[in-house]
């Protein structure tokens, strides 16, 4: 399967938003472990730890063209793998920390990410690197999400109600996201269309799924726990 690597400035600024994605998790880590009393050291050096590892797995696959070679069931089953430890993550003690730690517009402000990101993603569009259906040309809408969190985020703290609107508006954008990101593949069951999305077979590209996609899942979970633990 053909594909065509985008230019070097794009890949570069790529990078930049998934080291801040990264750089944002590990630190979050370490300002609510100092408020909630917990080893800094211990905690960031146990999730610095996990995110490497993480991201690991994702590089393994893509260099010894593992998902590539076996797109169908392998590829699947990783983007549930990385569904369900984006939920896990959350789910687990790091979530209920972030949860309870940090204000409404700190979390909102994280899925700011998502704006730059599709962005880039229009840029990669543009030079042939993915299809325009992952686009907002085409069926995926997520810089919305990226926008709205920008705007919401300085008043997030005074309006639950707002926070709530978003999150809500957030997981349908990113549920539909994912939905034109498998149907855009080389699955048997996806569109025909050229080119595919084959991002994850290729470094660094299949960044976008373990980094990118696992945040804006794990954030909006963790956002959901704090508005019901925020009275």
């Amino acid at each position: 399967m053909v594909f065509s690597p985008a230019g070097g400035l794009s890949v570069l600024l790529f990078m930049a938003v998934v080291i801040g994605v990264c750089m944002m998790f590990i630190g979050a880590v370490g300002v609510v472990s100092e408020r909630l009393e917990f080893s800094v050291n211990r905690e960031v050096l146990k999730v610095t730890v996990l995110v490497i590892l993480w991201l690991g797995l994702g590089a393994a696959l893509a260099y010894t063209q593992q998902l590539a070679q076996h797109p169908y069931p392998t590829a699947l089953a990783y983007f549930f793998v990385v569904v369900l430890i984006s939920f896990w993550v959350a789910l687990s003690s790091f979530g209920n920390r972030l949860a309870l730690g940090l204000s409404l517009s700190a979390l909102v402000l994280f899925q700011g990410f998502r704006f730059p990101m599709e962005l880039i993603v229009f840029q990669w569009a543009e030079q042939g690197t993915m299809p325009y259906t992952m686009t907002w040309t085409g069926y995926n809408f997520d810089i919305l999400a990226g926008a709205l969190a920008l705007v919401i985020a300085p008043v997030a703290n005074s309006s639950k109600s707002l926070v709530w609107l978003f999150n809500i508006v957030g997981i349908v954008l990113a549920i539909n996201a994912v939905y034109v990101g498998v149907m855009s593949s080389p699955l048997p069951f996806a569109w025909d269309i050229e080119p595919r999305l084959v991002l994850l077979y290729h470094m660094p590209y299949y960044l976008v799924m373990p980094v990118c996609v696992g945040a804006g899942i794990a954030g909006h979970v963790i956002l959901t726990k704090a508005l019901l633990y925020k009275v």
